[in-house]
């Protein structure tokens, strides 16, 4: 292409040159990406969906363990990987046959059993939905079936355990009271049989009131100081417990069980048991060692140090209260040792009696309680859509998004390798490049045609019983055959540029060339003589290729005689000179030429008899003097001469006249060529008039689209 600036129009019009270019390579892309679309396709997988719901209950179990308090926490995320926690998926995977359910401790933690249990689990998704309570657990499977019973034990051993740790809590609290309640049933028995002993004994006894009232408050010390002792003691194994656990740095919490509730301390049990769950639910996609395992970690023993300074801030005060008691209690042991030793022991009697009595009945209602909860059996995961098996992989291509990237892809490619191919095509496309190359005006475009639509055009204008062949050869005159058409009007344009290029100085003779074969010049030079002659200038048309003559073909005329006669002075070259009357006894006929005015004014002189070696002919002194001869008696004489870079012929004949035009095919000969042509006429000293260019598209010439629309 020739260096000046282009346009978006130069760009459009490249593109649409190049639009099979495109297309195919658009096309290829499509079925290449089909194919390798096909051939790398996997084994399908299939997924179900279970959706469950997941309501945190906020009962608070009013229980002797009250300080316990487990909660679940209502983080979504956190439940979604609960789902996926080795409790759940271990459930699944028994309830699925691929473990046996009541497998011993050495088999649980053999490889094979935890490699089971964690191949499903990379099977097995779940997110919550939006900012809903939902979790929706996907499974993924070979088999729709299989997908749908995976997510479904899941969701099913998700609610299973949800159960089981919500309700751990009441299990555990009455196996404790159900303990208690025995103790102290045995001590009620054994307290009411050691005062039935000491009546059957002793006989009745009686104190007066003051001794009553003392022993009363005597035993009451007593009381509170044995309570005070065994709180002590649950209190240091509570802080001996968490000094373990902050050794070990073990994950699992124990519960701190206490006869006095507090709320520090329920509050940081809390707290405890809900980081421990979380760091749980992070092991299974995170190692020990990820940032935020060990950032729950930080937290968890921040945790037991609060724990540890309330339980040891517990036990100042219990020791402070301890030593009070022990003062109170002496200072009542003396007043005590002065009442009747019988009367003392039998007060100490009834009230073991009578405090293990309220105590055994306490017990017994809060284990009516707790059986009540049990039957309740708290639930917070809720099945709301089981999973159902579905038919289409998920893993299916999505055939039209691959159609819609190939075709993009492809179009895209196809447009890169248009401009490529434009940047690499050593011809010359677009009238500025060949003026901007050649520096010669361009006479004349003859677009490009449809040979069917000349055929059917003259088929129309001859007569009907005119052979095949010749309606085939008169359909490359469209200045005779359909004076209207757009090629007619654009082969005038060329007679006026030739006029105007010619007002300088007169020119009476014009030779026609092309650089090769086949680029129209005899066609246009033939038109150009009829549309001449029909505006009234009388012209000679020379037919000076000698090798490969056409003139008198698609004139219909006999070849002989001609110039080559002429040359060699066998005849002379008037009397070889066809006119109208020949035309009408031709192939051409009557009818055809009487429709045609101005042919009169058209003379033809044909190449004449064929030699083996036409340069021979070809005698720059002969050829002077006919074209001499020939410009006194005509208007204007138009020589069609043989190729440039082929033969000589057209160079040598082109200094004896006094024009040359060179034809162009567009797209058709490399600019080298072209170029070299120029040169041999330039250096032959021949008057390069301009180019006329044939076969020309819209993409070249986008003016001249429209005149067919003018001329119809």
């Amino acid at each position: 292409m020739s260096q000046y600036e282009l346009n978006l129009l130069d760009y459009w019009l490249i593109i649409k040159k190049r639009k099979f270019l495109i297309l195919l390579t658009a096309a290829l892309v499509v079925v290449f990406t089909l194919m390798m679309t096909q051939a790398l396709k996997s084994a399908p997988l299939y997924q179900a969906s279970a959706r469950v719901k997941f309501d945190r209950t906020s009962t608070v179990t009013d229980l002797i363990l009250e300080s316990i308090s487990y909660s679940w926490g209502n983080d979504w995320s956190t439940q979604s990987e609960v789902v996926r926690s080795l409790p759940v998926i271990e459930q699944a995977t028994k309830t699925l046959g691929l473990i046996p359910p009541d497998a011993p401790e050495e088999v649980r933690r053999s490889k094979e059993y935890l490699r089971t249990i964690f191949a499903l689990q990379a099977r097995i998704t779940a997110k919550p939905e939006g900012d809903t309570a939902i979790i929706k657990i996907t499974a993924t499977a070979a088999n729709p079936d299989e997908a749908e019973k995976i997510a479904n034990a899941v969701a099913e051993a998700y609610r299973s355990e949800n159960i089981r740790e919500r309700n751990r809590m009441v299990t555990e609290s009455l196996a404790f009271v159900e303990k208690t309640l025995r103790e102290r049933e045995k001590k009620l028995s054994e307290a009411e049989e050691a005062l039935r002993a000491f009546k059957e004994r002793e006989g009745q006894v009686f104190l007066t009131d003051e001794a009553k009232a003392a022993l009363a408050s005597f035993t009451s010390l007593e009381e509170k100081y044995n309570k005070v002792l065994r709180v002590q003691d649950q209190t240091r194994k509570q802080i001996q417990n968490v000094r373990k656990q902050q050794a070990s740095g073990g994950a699992n919490a124990e519960r701190i069980f206490t006869e006095h509730s507090s709320e520090v301390l329920s509050s940081l049990n809390t707290r405890l048991l809900e980081l421990i769950q979380q760091r749980t639910g992070l092991l299974i996609d995170y190692t020990p060692e990820h940032p935020k395992v060990r950032l729950l970690e930080r937290q968890i023993e921040n945790v037991r140090l609060e724990m540890l300074r309330e339980l040891i801030s517990k036990m100042k005060s219990l020791n402070t209260e301890q030593a009070i008691l022990q003062d109170q209690i002496e200072m009542y042991r003396e007043r005590y040792l002065a009442f009747p030793r019988a009367a003392i022991h039998l007060s100490r009697l009834d009230r073991e009696v009578e405090v293990n009595t309220e105590l055994y009945a306490k017990l017994k209602l809060k284990q009516q309680e707790l059986l009540i909860k049990t039957a309740e059996r708290v639930e917070e995961v809720t099945l709301i859509a089981p999973a159902l098996a579905s038919q289409v992989a998920v893993n299916t291509p999505d055939q039209r998004l691959n159609l819609i990237i190939g075709t993009v892809m492809g179009l895209f490619l196809g447009v890169v390798l248009a401009f490529t191919r434009e940047s690499f095509d050593t011809s010359i496309g677009t009238i500025e490049g060949i003026e901007e190359f050649l520096k010669v005006p361009v006479l004349g475009v003859i677009p490009r045609f449809d040979p069917k639509q000349l055929e059917d055009m003259a088929a129309k204008a001859l007569p009907p019983n005119t052979t095949k062949s010749a309606v085939e050869m008169f359909s490359r005159l469209p200045t005779l055959v359909d004076p209207g058409s757009m090629l007619s009007e654009n082969l005038r344009s060329l007679r006026t540029n030739l006029q105007f290029a010619s007002i300088d100085k007169q020119v009476k003779s014009i030779l026609f060339s092309s650089v090769g074969l086949g680029e129209g010049k005899s066609t246009t030079i033939i038109n150009l003589a009829i549309t001449l002659s029909q505006e009234g200038q009388r012209v000679l048309l020379v037919d000076a290729d000698l090798r490969k003559p056409t003139i008198h073909r698609r004139l219909g005329l006999k070849r002989e005689p001609g110039l080559a006669e002429a040359l060699i002075k066998a005849i002379p070259w008037r009397a070889s000179v066809r006119t109208v009357t020949d035309l009408m006894l031709g192939l051409m006929g009557v009818d055809l030429v009487m429709n045609a005015p101005g042919l009169d004014n058209l003379h033809v002189l044909t190449s004449g008899r064929a030699s083996r070696s036409p340069a021979e002919f070809l005698r720059l002194d002969r050829i002077t003097e006919m074209v001499t001869d020939m410009q006194n008696e005509y208007d204007l004489v138009l020589f069609d001469t043989p190729p440039i870079l082929p033969v000589t012929d057209a160079v040598t004949i082109s200094s004896r006249v006094d024009g040359t035009i060179l034809v162009y095919q567009v797209g058709r000969i490399g600019r080298k060529a072209l170029r070299r042509a120029k040169f041999l006429l330039d250096h032959a000293k021949a008057n390069v008039m301009g180019v006329v260019l044939t076969n020309v598209s819209a993409e070249i010439a986008p003016e001249y689209s429209y005149l067919d629309y003018q001329y119809r």
